[in-house]
């Protein structure tokens, strides 16, 4: 490998984390920046395009209006299918690409069962964070499964007992199973 080649790549490195810090921070503007220029210095890294397709979710989680959220959709889509062409197995990407499934409306090719499925590889993958517990118990409560929803988002408290989204939703879960 030349020296060229690796300035590059640590460059990116650089850039994936310092827009990590700023997504962690919830700076998700900024984030989405930095993920842009890895994106241009290294257009063939999945994780680049995963990494800028979670700051674009984000950002349509904080959208107010309809018509900015459906202008950042289709960003976010090209960016999981970029990111799964490149490496289909990279579990960033299939979370990514799960959250979408969950997120978006059945009418516009959300679909909370197929969602579970990338959620669950995640988690076979490594992936043991509560969040991605979370979404595998809304992804089964939205399918109506209360009962692996239960299991799912106790294991997301057993891992943040004080999540409050899985408190939230482990109501949920019990009450639909009544």
């Amino acid at each position: 490998m030349d020296f060229e080649m690796q300035e590059r790549e640590r460059e990116v490195r650089e850039l994936l984390d310092r827009g990590y810090d700023l997504f962690k921070n919830a700076d998700y503007e900024q984030a989405r920046t930095m993920y842009e220029k890895a994106v241009e210095l290294a257009p063939r890294s999945a994780e680049a395009h995963a990494w800028l397709a979670a700051a674009y979710g984000r950002l349509i989680e904080e959208a107010w209006n309809l018509k900015d959220k459906i202008k950042l959709l289709p960003l976010l889509e090209e960016e999981i299918a970029i990111a799964l062409d490149i490496d289909p197995a990279l579990p960033l990407a299939r979370r990514m690409y799960g959250a979408k499934l969950l997120n978006t409306p059945d009418m516009l090719g959300g679909d909370p069962a197929a969602a579970a499925d990338e959620f669950r590889y995640c988690i076979e993958q490594g992936m043991d964070d509560a969040d991605i517990w979370v979404f595998l118990g809304e992804s089964y409560l939205k399918s109506d499964e209360p009962e692996q929803a239960i299991v799912a988002l106790q294991e997301a408290l057993a891992r943040e007992p004080g999540h409050e989204q899985a408190i939230r939703w482990l109501e949920e879960a019990k009450k639909a199973q009544e």
